[in-house]
């Protein structure tokens, strides 16, 4: 289980995140619905251990986040471009994680000869499949989707999303999806959280 506990986020003078408490449990749907600029992309940073918490506490089943090595918890942000180096292939970043085969890239669409393009020759719907990708090692207990469909077409959407449900009910994975969208959050999340409407999950 995903606990977090007393968590607040302070950014820039800002406090984005007062005292907020919540868990995902394992294989749990969570979708978070918040206007622009609302926090939504630092909660996912700091849960992803990209950016340090200002106080509180993160735990996966009772144990502290490693400080070094790979965490249980991934975050596929909403611009996946910003996560990769620029004067590496994809493929490299890729492997820096996992070697995922090729009956993967044809679940996510992700065309094998993009993973030999660096991350400037390639579109934000085709790096995000990336990410997404990337994202879904093995070892990953707990995926944050930051709008992570948001660039694709319908069709790969629903393809997308197949693909990471069906990795869900196989893994138990906890997934927690932030968008605008709350046609996409009632069809895939099993609860929906609002922070504007509440002080805690």
């Amino acid at each position: 289980m995903l606990d977090v506990r007393q968590l607040t986020i302070v950014q820039d003078g800002r406090r984005l995140w007062d005292s907020v408490s919540f868990q995902v449990r394992a294989g749990e749907r969570q979708g978070i619905s918040a206007p622009s600029g609302f926090g939504k992309t630092t909660l996912g940073r700091v849960l992803a251990q990209w950016q340090a918490v200002t106080s509180g506490s993160i735990t996966v089943d009772g144990k502290s986040l490693p400080k070094k090595g790979y965490c249980p918890i991934q975050l596929v942000p909403q611009h996946p471009e910003l996560t990769f180096n620029p004067y590496r292939t994809t493929g490299d970043s890729l492997r820096d994680a996992w070697s995922p085969d090729a009956a993967w890239l044809e679940r996510l669409a992700v065309n094998p000869r993009w993973l030999m393009r660096r991350p400037d020759e390639l579109s934000g719907g085709e790096l995000a499949r990336i990410a997404l990708l990337r994202a879904l090692d093995p070892r990953t207990r707990y995926l944050i989707a930051d709008e992570v469909t948001a660039q694709l077409d319908a069709h790969l959407q629903a393809q997308v999303w197949q693909v990471l449900l069906e990795e869900v009910q196989r893994r138990e994975l906890g997934l927690i999806v932030f968008s605008h969208n709350p046609a996409l959050l009632d069809k895939v999340c099993s609860s929906i959280w609002r922070p504007q409407q509440a002080s805690a999950l």
